[in-house]
């Protein structure tokens, strides 16, 4: 049988280069994927710290708006005081102007009727009752007016009574001047020659609802006639 002899070249040396070849690209492409990795890295960290810039800088116009809003607010709603106080005066000023007109019209035809008697009848006469409340509670300031006509110039002497007429716990009362007025008042003195205004305050009872005021002039004297007037509550309160 046939020897066959093989024979191999050993070049040790080769093999040592190409392992250290590999190693080398080995380490080339790993360095190469890590500076990949860190560029890419830094573009995004460059990406986040640009879109945090912008955003901070969006945070801080929105907070500029926001205080540029709230002082618009704030100025409209002061503003808005300033018109209702405004106009709050302004409604107060016109219910005090219509008062007094009206106070003047009632004026007007009180001294009317003192300077033109002829407009009215002859001897005494009560032009007005009013009552004012001067506070709730049943608290009010009455007046009352009195004349004598021109044509009359005697004096006029007496008192004249005052009675609150209404309702109380379900049954008509009526209520003496002396009643609502803790006994300061009681008949009012008359004491004039052409006209008298008599004025004083009152207190009604809790629970009383007053429906009418019955007025009676009682004057001193010869031939002296008594004159009684009915004034409606609803009529003579302001």
């Amino acid at each position: 049988m046939a020897t066959r002899l093989i024979i191999k070249s050993h070049h040790p040396w080769r093999h040592r280069a190409k392992l250290s070849f590999l190693s080398v690209l080995t380490v080339a492409v790993a360095w190469a994927v890590f500076e990949f990795g860190l560029s890419r890295a830094g573009y995004d960290n460059d990406s986040l710290l640009e879109e945090g810039t912008l955003l901070r800088q969006q945070l801080a116009e929105e907070v500029l708006s926001t205080s540029d809003l709230r002082a618009r607010i704030a100025v409209l709603e002061r503003a808005a005081q300033v018109d209702k106080q405004a106009y709050g005066s302004v409604e107060t000023s016109q219910k005090q102007a219509q008062d007094e007109m009206l106070e003047l019209k009632e004026e007007v035809a009180f001294y009317r009727g003192i300077v033109s008697p002829s407009e009215t009848a002859s001897g005494l006469n009560i032009p007005s009752f009013s009552v004012v409340d001067i506070g709730g509670d049943g608290a009010y300031r009455f007046k009352l007016v009195i004349t004598q006509m021109k044509t009359n110039q005697r004096l006029v002497k007496g008192h004249a009574k005052v009675i609150f007429e209404g309702i109380k716990d379900g049954r008509q009362v009526q209520l003496s001047l002396k009643q609502v007025s803790a006994g300061a008042l009681d008949k009012l003195k008359l004491r004039f020659k052409y006209f008298q205004n008599n004025e004083g305050e009152i207190v009604l009872p809790k629970g009383f609802l007053p429906s009418r005021v019955l007025v009676e002039l009682v004057p001193t004297g010869k031939g002296a006639k008594r004159l009684k007037k009915t004034f409606d509550w609803s009529d003579i309160v302001k």
